[in-house]
């Protein structure tokens, strides 16, 4: 059984009409793209992973840590590129927008997704960061791209802001996404 914020993302999949020439997919050895999304109409679909992926259902493509600068190891540009619950594990996060984004023409789309709050996961050593919101929009528009939707993810049950109080945290008055716990980001390539 996977948790509600998985099943959110998953939901999210299932109202997209992927339609492109071709699609990169940053992470997606784990898990591929076709069967989670509404539609599927792509002429190529490649991934770009980890030589040694964690799980692996798929090898990927191209092979580079996206952390450090990756060689185009193909002179090829994508209509729609996914990186889907990689972030918290890039320490280097604008070098590794700038790698994804190599990979893209002008134009080009970006479905990104960025945790804001989310437990320690495997594998453990390479579980590394979390996102506001104005941290993730900051990172994007810092390595070229803009922003078009914003999906926030929330929690299913308890609310983080019993946990502000308790612990006696400030929020900011006014800030609407206190109860945020990622996000699901659809961009595009300027």
């Amino acid at each position: 059984m996977s948790s509600y914020y998985r099943q959110q993302l998953e939901a999210y999949l299932k109202t997209l009409d992927v339609k492109a020439v071709n699609v990169l997919d940053v992470g997606g050895s784990q898990l591929t793209l076709q069967k989670r999304v509404k539609s599927w109409d792509v002429q190529e679909y490649k991934i770009l992973d980890l030589p040694q992926p964690h799980k692996v259902e798929k090898m990927p493509d191209i092979m580079c840590d996206i952390n450090y600068s990756c060689p185009l190891i193909i002179q090829q540009s994508f209509d729609i590129v996914f990186c889907l619950e990689v972030m918290e594990y890039v320490w280097n996060p604008s070098q590794a927008l700038l790698n994804i984004s190599w990979y893209m023409d002008q134009g080009s789309i970006l479905y990104i997704t960025f945790p804001k709050f989310y437990p320690v996961h495997e594998p453990i050593e390479q579980d590394y960061l979390r996102y506001t919101k104005q941290g993730a929009l900051k990172l994007l528009e810092h390595t070229g791209f803009q922003a078009k939707k914003i999906t926030p993810r929330k929690m299913m049950a308890a609310s983080l802001g019993q946990v502000y109080s308790a612990e006696k945290m400030r929020a900011a008055k006014g800030y609407e996404g206190h109860e945020d716990i990622g996000y699901i980001i659809e961009a595009i390539k300027i």
